[in-house]
């Protein structure tokens, strides 16, 4: 019985301390749109949004929900160079009648290159925790990665998101689905 309350509370005391994945969430709504129509001009849109929409969308649900992945360059000083590379992104967009919400979360890095230490970032968490070993990061250079990661990372992926999300929206209440006529 002791074991198990002291398990307990270990298990209490971790779920307290624990980060959240960084993520974003808009609620786009629009009247007199059912959820097939939102689903059309969304997947339109991602084709008109990103390079190659394929590669994005991973998973689409006829009607109910969207989820694909993207990609933000993370470019930094010569100071850290050993962490530029890439921010990888996941995007859920669900569709209800008159209604969606676009999502973008588990902003993870990706350096371009191995260095001597792990330079592998992991997931962006916020709020930044106090001490960074409670996410697992230790040492001197990864902490101090992580930390430039963290200040230049999260807005980059804040504008990314406003910058996407409002141009779902404007795109949504236009309501046009675009064709290629050619």
């Amino acid at each position: 019985m002791r074991s198990f309350v002291l398990s307990l509370f270990i298990c209490l005391g971790m779920a307290c301390f624990a980060q959240t994945p960084l993520s974003f969430t808009k609620v786009i709504e629009k009247e007199g749109a059912d959820s097939l129509k939102l689903f059309e001009l969304t997947r339109n849109w991602l084709a008109h949004s990103y390079t190659d929409s394929k590669v994005v969308i991973q998973d689409a649900e006829l009607s109910k929900r969207i989820t694909g992945h993207g990609v933000i360059n993370f470019r930094t000083g010569l100071q850290y160079l050993s962490i530029r590379g890439n921010i990888n992104y996941i995007v859920d967009i669900q569709f209800k009648n008159e209604r969606l919400r676009f999502e973008m979360k588990n902003f993870t890095h990706e350096p371009e290159q191995e260095a001597m230490f792990n330079n592998h970032m992991g997931v962006m968490v916020d709020p930044l925790p106090k001490d960074l070993k409670d996410i697992g990061v230790e040492g001197a250079n990864r902490k101090a990665c992580y930390k430039y990661f963290y200040k230049r990372g999260k807005p980059l992926c804040e504008q990314l998101f406003m910058k996407l999300s409002l141009d779902l929206e404007k795109f949504i209440e236009k309501g046009e689905i675009i064709k290629d006529d050619w």
